[in-house]
C-alpha cells in the first residue's frame, strides 16, 4: 500500500487523500478516489455522549481484535448550523473501496456486540458513501485528537466543466498555501445512499481548532482572499453556507505497510 497515502491520512486526520492533480490522470486511469462513509444519528431517549463513548470503546476493541488497522474514524457534533441538523455524525475512511467493503463484511459477520452498543445509544437516519479527492493539503502536523470541520454543498454552474472547476479550486488552494491559510480542503462526490442529492459535490475544510478557522476567516475577508478566489474562479461554482462541526478522532490508519 502507498505509504505516502497512509502517512497523509494519519497526519491530516481527515480521511480522503487523492492525487494532487486529480483530473490530470493517466489516459487509462481515473482520478484516485478515496472512499468515505458517513452516518447521521440522533441519541435515543435517555442516552448521550457517555453512551456513545462506551460504544466507541467497545468498537475499537473489536477492531483491534480483528486486526482492522486500515480504517480511520471520527465523530462530529454540530457547532454552527441551521434549524435542521442531527445530534452526532460518523465519518469513516479506508484506503480503497475494497478495503472498506471487507471491513463492512467483517463487521456484519462478527461485530454484533459492537453494533448493539451503537444501536442502544443512537438511531442513525442516513448512511452514505462518497468518493473523495484532496484539493489542498493542510500544513504538516501531528494527528490531533480533535478538529474543526466545515461542509458546504456546491453545484457547478451551467457551461462549466468539472475539470476546470477542479483546476480552479487547486489554484486557489495553492494561493492559500502561499499565504498562510491553515485549512486542508477536500471534495466529496456522492456515490451511495442518501437519495436525490441537489448538489454536485461537497467541499470540506478541516482546521486544528476554531482559532485556526478564525484566522483563515480573517485572511479570506479582511485579507482579500475572497477577491483572489473571484479572480481565479469567477462564477464556476454556486455553494451554500457552510455548516461547522467539532470533530473527535477515534481511530487512525496504521502507518505500517
Amino acid at each position: 500500500m502507498n505509504k505516502t497515502l497512509l502517512l497523509a491520512l494519519a497526519s491530516t486526520s481527515l480521511v480522503v487523500v487523492g492525487s494532487p492533480a486529480a483530473f490530470a490522470q493517466e489516459e487509462d486511469k481515473g482520478p484516485e478516489f478515496t472512499p468515505l462513509e458517513t452516518f447521521t444519528c440522533n441519541y435515543n431517549d435517555g442516552k448521550g455522549s457517555a453512551d456513545l463513548d462506551a460504544a466507541v470503546e467497545k468498537w475499537n476493541a473489536y477492531m483491534d481484535e480483528s486486526g482492522a488497522d486500515k480504517y480511520f474514524a471520527m465523530t462530529v457534533t454540530p457547532q454552527m448550523h441551521g434549524a435542521e441538523t442531527f445530534d452526532v455524525g460518523w465519518l469513516g475512511v479506508a484506503p480503497t473501496g475494497e478495503v472498506m467493503g471487507q471491513g463492512r463484511d467483517g463487521f456484519r459477520a462478527n461485530g454484533g456486540e459492537s453494533a448493539a452498543a451503537f444501536a442502544e445509544a443512537l438511531t442513525c437516519d442516513t448512511h452514505s458513501q462518497f468518493a473523495t479527492l484532496q484539493i489542498k493539503e493542510p500544513p504538516e502536523r501531528e494527528t490531533p485528537e480533535s478538529l474543526v470541520i466545515s461542509f458546504s454543498a456546491c453545484n457547478v454552474e451551467d457551461g462549466r466543466e468539472f475539470g476546470e472547476v477542479m483546476d480552479g479550486m487547486r489554484a486557489f488552494g495553492a494561493y492559500q498555501a502561499e499565504n498562510g491559510y491553515s485549512n486542508g480542503t477536500w471534495v466529496l462526490f456522492p456515490a451511495y445512499g442518501s437519495g436525490d442529492e441537489d448538489f454536485d459535490f461537497k467541499v470540506v475544510n478541516a482546521y486544528d481548532n476554531h482559532a485556526g478557522m478564525g484566522r483563515d476567516f480573517d485572511l479570506y475577508g479582511t485579507g482579500g482572499g475572497f477577491m483572489k478566489r473571484r479572480e481565479i474562479m469567477g462564477d464556476m461554482l454556486d455553494c451554500d453556507v457552510s455548516r461547522v462541526y467539532d470533530a473527535s478522532v477515534h481511530r487512525v490508519i496504521s502507518e505500517d505497510e
